[in-house]
């Protein structure tokens, strides 16, 4: 995938970070969310089990890399577990309260227009490559007694690995894991695919949302696009067409 692509699509791309209840560690970053538009509404996905709703604290997402002012945020949505398999619920959604989004710096954050970013990625799977987007733990530290925040985004590559037992869930294999000992902190951010198409210009696609990997199998599961789409639709009272595209 060409470098400028990869930097742009990265701009939607944030660390999730929590403020705690501990004067001397008021912050913890666990984890990582993409922004995206649906419906002319905004929205930040991730996991279920990064936000741990049995506990869950107020969140501090950001709307950019450079930005300290943390976008304001209306709600949370979770998959119903009662409904769908333990992987399909590990989905959240939160809605981004577009009401107060008055300074100026809100105006630098990228959203996935998830009506625009569709496309059959699927059918040419095994000739693409794959690109996921996160902030793995080792890279994401807080100095507390500075005040500064450190997070490094890290662009992981791979190839189309196999269509799990449970459909719309895919395996890709990684071909760097780029030294890291866990794949812990990816869980929750985008999947992209790059087809290049002899016939026109090339072609990139949101294929999903990563869910869990490890290290040792070089393996990352993730859902397919389709699933968020689910919940998008869900969360804004419209009734769900699942498919893979």
């Amino acid at each position: 995938m060409h470098p400028q692509t990869i930097s742009s699509l990265a701009r939607s791309v944030q660390p999730l970070v929590f403020e705690t209840d501990l004067p001397e560690f008021p912050y913890t970053i666990w984890g990582t969310t993409f922004l995206v538009g649906y419906k002319r509404r905004a929205f930040i996905l991730t996991t279920r089990h990064t936000l741990r709703p049995e506990s869950i604290g107020p969140l501090c997402i950001f709307p950019s890399d450079t930005s300290r002012r943390m976008l304001p945020l209306k709600d949370v949505f979770f998959a119903p577990e009662a409904d769908v398999e333990d992987d399909f619920a590990d989905l959240a959604v939160i809605e981004i309260d577009q009401a107060r989004l008055q300074h100026p710096e809100f105006a630098e954050a990228t959203l996935i227009d998830l009506e625009k970013a569709g496309g059959d990625w699927y059918s040419a799977r095994d000739d693409a490559a794959f690109v996921v987007m996160g902030y793995p733990e080792e890279h994401s530290t807080i100095d507390y007694e500075n005040g500064e925040m450190t997070t490094g985004r890290i662009v992981l590559q791979g190839r189309y690995q196999k269509e799990s037992a449970l459909p719309y869930l895919h395996e890709l294999k990684i071909a760097d894991g780029h030294g890291l000992s866990t794949f812990s902190g990816f869980s929750g951010g985008p999947v992209f695919s790059w087809h290049e198409n002899p016939e026109g210009a090339a072609r990139v696609c949101l294929c999903g949302m990563a869910i869990r990997g490890t290290v040792t199998s070089s393996i990352i599961h993730f859902l397919d696009r389709s699933v968020l789409l689910d919940a998008l639709e869900l969360k804004t009272g419209r009734p769900p067409a699942t498919a893979h595209s």
